[in-house]
C-alpha cells in the first residue's frame, strides 16, 4: 500500500541506527578489554569521533565499494575468530561436560567458573 515504503524506510533507519550504536558499544568494551583497563574519557572520545567519521565517509562511498569492504572485513573477523575458537575449545568442552554432568544428576544446571578451572579468570560466574 501507500504506507509500506514509509514504514520500511523508518524500520531500516531504526535498524541501522541501533546496529551502529550496538557495534559502537561492543567496540568500546573490546578496546577496554584489550587495554586491560577502562580507557580515559579523552581516548574514548577520540574513538567515538573516529567512528562518526568512518560512518559519515562510508555513507558517501559508492554502494558496491562499501559492500566489498564489508565482505573483506567480515573475512578478516572470521580469520581472527577461528583460531580463538580453537584456543577456547577446551574451556567450552569443560563447560559442556559440567552441564551434562549436572543434568545427569537431575539438577538444574548452574554454571560456576570455578567448576571448570576458571575461578580467577572471569569477572562473572564465580
Amino acid at each position: 500500500g501507500t504506507v509500506g515504503p514509509y514504514f520500511i524506510t523508518a524500520a531500516l533507519l531504526l535498524f541501522a541506527f541501533t546496529t551502529l550504536l550496538g557495534n559502537l558499544f561492543y567496540c568500546e568494551g573490546c578496546l577496554n578489554y584489550i587495554a586491560g583497563r577502562a580507557l580515559s574519557k579523552r581516548a574514548m572520545n577520540i574513538f567515538r569521533i573516529a567512528a562518526i567519521i568512518a560512518v559519515f565517509v562510508g555513507a558517501q562511498l559508492e554502494f558496491g565499494l562499501v559492500w566489498d569492504m564489508a565482505d573483506v572485513l567480515m573475512g578478516v573477523m572470521a580469520l581472527i575468530n577461528l583460531p580463538v575458537i580453537v584456543i577456547l575449545a577446551r574451556t567450552v568442552l569443560a563447560a559442556l561436560n559440567d552441564y551434562t554432568a549436572q543434568r545427569r544428576l537431575g539438577k538444574k544446571p548452574v554454571f560456576k567458573a570455578s567448576a571448570i578451572g576458571l575461578k580467577e579468570k572471569t569477572d562473572f560466574w564465580n
